[in-house]
């Protein structure tokens, strides 16, 4: 049986690896952003450092040309079924579910594909462009937006529950998805069948998380 591993989960197994962003601006100011309690770690489970309370910086590994044997399998129902199991337990707990956004989509299908192309793991773009740049970017004009990222997960249900399953105080990923100042949400899941590279997790996904500004 495959097992996985969340950061910050305390049920945590050994190919599965999430990290958690939660970012807050208004129109007006500069975002700033915060890690709730999580130190992000490679998928060696080595420490990758902590995200500031000013910005994140990116840590990148050696990027990776991909084949032609180097085949992506979108799963179009994965991406529903991580909203629907996200919905879920954010309305069991009296949150209104999450509204899946077109930009979000865009932007998390995105950071998914550049991460299980470029074989890297983290927030941050290749680039160095921040979560909160990217979605700007998009022309999602925010007032909160929030990401859990994760690489290994076989199933929607799977990589969900080790977001969700965590405990205080490590438990960012969980305050993202019940957050209820959130209400839009954007999927991003890519499936690499050859990753030779350094990461070689076959799976990547991204939850972007947001509310309009305004």
């Amino acid at each position: 049986m495959r097992r996985f591993i969340a950061i910050g989960c305390v049920v945590a197994l050994v190919l599965l690896t999430a990290e958690a962003l939660v970012i807050y601006a208004s129109a007006q100011s500069s975002p700033q952003t915060r890690a709730n309690a999580v130190s992000p770690r490679s998928a060696t489970g080595a420490p990758r450092g902590t995200l500031s309370t000013q910005q994140t910086t990116a840590t990148v590994a050696p990027t990776k040309a991909p084949s032609v044997a180097a085949t992506a399998t979108p799963r179009g129902d994965f991406v529903a079924r991580v909203i629907t199991r996200t919905n879920s337990y954010r309305v069991a707990t009296g949150c209104p579910a999450l509204t899946p956004n077109a930009i979000l989509m865009g932007t998390a299908q995105g950071h998914s594909q550049e991460m299980a192309l470029q074989d890297y793991v983290g927030h941050n773009s290749v680039d160095g462009t921040s979560p909160w740049d990217r979605i700007k970017v998009a022309g999602y004009n925010y007032r909160m937006v929030a990401e859990n990222i994760a690489w290994g997960a076989t199933s929607p249900e799977q990589v969900v529950d080790a977001w969700f399953f965590e405990t205080p105080p490590n438990d960012a990923h969980r305050k993202n998805i019940l957050n209820c100042g959130l209400h839009d949400i954007g999927v991003g899941y890519y499936y690499l069948a050859n990753d030779p590279g350094k990461i070689t997790a076959h799976t990547y996904w991204t939850q972007d998380f947001g509310t309009l500004a305004g």
